[in-house]
């Protein structure tokens, strides 16, 4: 592991929405939350205040540049994520949620060519 990653977790460190406001740039409070529910992260009443997880911040605005790197290097994305990520706690999460994204399919119908297709295709169902 590299000498870069964070050894103490900050996995369960929360942050409250103007802190998350000034994180994704944005002015207001009420974009900051609009933002929150367009990535589904929830967000936690606690008297007085409202928080979210930092992890989960973090990896949203992280997700972007991964996806980069995963279409760019199919094979290796995650290794070069690893390199560049500050928080393996973070990493972790992110490589999750990309593994267990859907991603479109194609759904093509196929046909067989000739007689040889139809032997291969009989063989490959067994």
């Amino acid at each position: 592991m590299s000498e870069g990653y964070n050894h103490i977790s900050k996995s369960l460190d929360t942050i409250t929405l103007p802190q998350v406001a000034e994180k994704i740039n944005v002015k207001d409070i009420e974009s900051a939350k609009k933002w929150l529910n367009d990535k589904g992260i929830r967000i936690h009443d606690f008297p007085k205040t409202k928080y979210v997880y930092q992890i989960e911040v973090d990896s949203e605005i992280d997700k972007p540049f991964v996806q980069l790197l995963r279409n760019k290097y199919p094979d290796k994305w995650k290794d070069h994520y690893r390199d560049v990520v500050k928080d393996i706690a973070v990493y972790n999460l992110t490589v999750k949620l990309l593994e267990n994204e859907v991603s479109p399919i194609p759904r093509v119908k196929c046909s067989i060519i000739n007689k040889k297709d139809q032997e291969r295709y009989k063989k490959l169902l067994g």
